[in-house]
């Protein structure tokens, strides 16, 4: 795939660049639509050139979120309504009254299961909703106590769509957003793809954690159970990402397959118009980007210790992650994925890279965010001097 360039967003090209620089055989994707138009499109490094597809982790929570905004555009979910109104069985244990809204910020404290859930259990998202259904929450509820739900809020998200539309988020996804723009995203990618595929590859000198698994970061990512796959269970996210099985299923949370042009035109599409794409408007009215963008929660995450700030399934930008601005709504990844849409800058964003770059004062895809963002504000300012 050919790398577009317009000038006013060539110097993101040359960021792109000189970050490989620093490291050998570095590998990236990086995408920029602005005012519905692809303004840049590039990649760097031999891994994820042409037409290659990744996983691209956390990200596919943002595409999820996506779909649960569309149903709340329909009329079909109301974000301040208790979960338990289209979800009854998830009222049980003393979470009657927790929101959709409360749930899909991170707020509702079922993370997982104390010690793990069997690994045929994990991957099979109905299974799992029925045991977090019954689960109380591990911490106080209505204290604005947020901790990430790193593999469950895929699965809360997947039960709701099941039960107001009776189909898999995944098919939603396929029908109202991927199909319709014709773009390289996918929750539950097709064999057919699978050539097109390139492996998650290992963090450079990543350090080892341990994750106590009746901790709340150790309940978050399933410590010590694993993950189901069909000759036996894996324990690190780059293995299970580059399972064949996994990708075909699609797991809400984290089993996203994508390219950076893909996912930068979905989130610019959600908001605005992009010709190319045959989208004559956002599939998101203003009202509902708005509604579902706004910020529900903020504080140190009891998972990870870190700030953040959740909206409707989205990840917000905050000093700490500082990706875009009040307005944009999307999420990263594990795999140092960044895609969101930020209608302030009228500006879609999509990027990978081919590994977890690590710990970084600001990782490369908010330095590239940010980046963007001044070229646009030095952009219109020159408009206005014309």
């Amino acid at each position: 795939m050919d790398s577009v360039i317009s000038e006013d967003f060539a110097p993101l090209a040359q960021a792109l660049e000189a970050r490989a620089a620093e490291e050998e055989n570095y590998s990236a994707q990086l995408a920029i639509y602005h005012r519905g138009e692809l303004v840049l499109r590039h990649s760097v490094g031999e891994h994820l050139s042409g037409n290659a597809l990744t996983c691209v982790f956390s990200c596919t929570k943002g595409l999820g979120a996506l779909v649960v905004a569309l149903l709340v555009q329909d009329g079909l979910i109301d974000p301040s309504a208790p979960m338990a109104t289209y979800w009854p069985e998830f009222g049980a244990s003393g979470k009657s009254a927790l929101s959709v809204g409360e749930v899909l910020s991170h707020q509702a404290g079922v993370l997982g299961v104390p010690g793990g859930v069997p690994s045929q259990i994990l991957l099979d998202s109905a299974e799992y909703a029925k045991i977090l259904a019954s689960m109380p929450s591990i911490w106080p509820l209505g204290q604005n106590i947020v901790g990430y739900h790193a593999i469950t809020m895929g699965v809360l998200m997947e039960e709701l769509v099941r039960r107001v539309t009776g189909k898999e988020l995944k098919e939603v996804f396929e029908e109202r957003i991927r199909k319709p723009l014709g773009v390289d995203v996918y929750i539950g990618q097709d064999p057919s793809l699978e050539s097109r595929y390139r492996d998650v590859l290992p963090a450079v000198d990543a350090p080892a954690e341990f994750f106590d698994p009746f901790s709340p970061a150790g309940l978050a990512v399933n410590s010590a159970s694993g993950f189901a796959l069909a000759d036996g269970p894996v324990y690190n996210w780059h293995e299970l990402a580059n399972a064949a099985q996994v990708r075909e299923l699609g797991p809400a949370s984290m089993g996203g397959v994508a390219n950076a042009q893909g996912l930068a035109a979905i989130y610019a599409a959600s908001f605005g118009t992009v010709p190319s794409l045959g989208a004559a408007s956002g599939f998101l009215n203003a009202d509902t980007w708005a509604q579902v963008s706004t910020e529900l929660v903020y504080g140190h995450d009891r998972t990870s210790g870190l700030l953040q700030a959740f909206a409707l399934g989205f990840m917000k930008a905050t000093a700490r992650n500082n990706y875009g601005s009040i307005f944009a709504y999307g999420h990263d990844g594990a795999n140092s994925s960044l895609a969101f849409a930020d209608p302030a800058y009228q500006l879609g964003f999509g990027f990978i890279p081919s590994r977890n770059e690590g710990p970084k004062d600001t990782s490369t895809g908010v330095q590239l965010s940010q980046l963007a963002r001044q070229l646009i504000l030095a952009k219109n300012a020159r408009a206005k001097s014309n």
